[in-house]
């Protein structure tokens, strides 16, 4: 008699919602012990074997073997699926598209079953096989499939409706994360029916094409960067870096940029001999048509102190310019 399990683990963490299973021991050995890829062929289920001291224990580690395996070919093909969308002749740079490849950290198992366990005397264990029947999972699994779709593409329309560069990129950058999950659904669905997820060959193809949109968009983002209240070009230079590590073009001149950047540093200092200051810095980045489409404002966590403003300013400037750095990265990374 075969029990029917509804479970969702997180990988090696398996909640088997059954009590009373029925068992066997001793007796005729069962065709699924010495022939178990017979009785339940590949092309219509996916089955594990789990071996224990107790019955329970062989049951639970046969499902358990189909999360790892689950886990495990997941992964590996999910790496190589979002790796291979972004490195098409358009993308110049991948890593400005793809930081790091999320992988799977949770398995969902549906339409589990698992045969009674058996005790084989002769080696004194417990086996039990769980499976899954293909057809029967891809029914249950197809709505998750069709909401990770429905979200993509209502995030890449916001996107292709949005007119402003930065912004576009930005919800293009966002519409790709979307996409990875998607690209994660159909992974999983690839390997729970590949005949029914082979329908989504061009949805795999439009997620495959977002890194290459976001690299023409950003390819738009000409700035010019104005600073004032600078000492010795420190702040000026770090922003500069930190904005064409981002996504932005810096241009020589206003004209020849969508974007202008105005940056003002304020020393705040207070005291005299010696004096004491905790620079600040606003940053706000405008588009032609005034859209600000980023601004931030930054306070130095660290007091300086010295004798005269100018050796305040050489000691605090490039403290100031680090923070300023992580802080303007990373707020500009959530965007995209």
């Amino acid at each position: 008699m075969n029990k029917i399990f509804r479970l969702v683990p997180a990988f090696f963490t398996v909640m088997i919602l059954c009590s009373g299973c029925a068992s066997t021991s001793g007796g005729q050995v069962p065709a699924w012990m010495s022939d178990w890829r017979t009785v339940y062929p590949d092309t219509e289920y996916i089955a594990q074997r789990g071996r224990a001291d107790a019955e329970e224990t062989a049951r639970t580690e046969a499902v358990a073997q189909i999360a790892r395996y689950f886990q495990t070919s997941v992964n590996a093909s999910l790496k190589t699926s979002i790796q291979s969308v972004t490195s098409g002749e358009n993308v110049s740079e991948t890593t400005s598209v793809v930081n790091d490849v999320d992988v799977m950290s949770q398995v969902e198992l549906f339409a589990v079953e698992t045969t009674d366990p058996f005790y084989f005397k002769k080696e004194n264990k417990w086996y039990c096989l769980a499976f899954i029947e293909r057809e029967k999972a891809w029914n249950q699994y197809q709505p998750t499939v069709e909401s990770a779709k429905a979200e993509f593409y209502s995030m890449k329309k916001n996107a292709d409706d949005e007119s402003d560069p930065f912004t576009k990129s930005s919800l293009y950058g966002k519409t790709w994360k979307s996409g990875k999950i998607l690209l994660e659904k159909l992974e999983y669905a690839r390997i729970l029916n590949a005949k029914k997820e082979a329908a989504y060959s061009d949805d795999r193809k439009c997620v495959s094409e977002i890194p290459a949109l976001i690299a023409a968009e950003k390819e738009k983002c000409t700035v010019y960067l104005s600073v004032s209240g600078d000492y010795g070009n420190i702040i000026s230079s770090s922003l500069s870096q930190t904005l064409s590590k981002n996504g932005f073009k810096i241009a020589k001149n206003q004209k020849e940029s969508l974007y202008t950047a105005v940056a003002t540093v304020e020393t705040n200092s207070s005291g005299n001999d010696p004096i004491s200051v905790m620079p600040s810095l606003d940053l706000k980045i405008e588009s032609r048509g005034g859209k600000t489409v980023y601004a931030t404002q930054i306070k130095s966590g660290k007091k300086t102190l010295a004798y005269t403003l100018e050796n305040a300013q050489k000691k605090s400037y490039p403290i100031l310019a680090e923070e300023s750095s992580k802080i303007i990265s990373s707020e500009l990374s959530e965007k995209n």
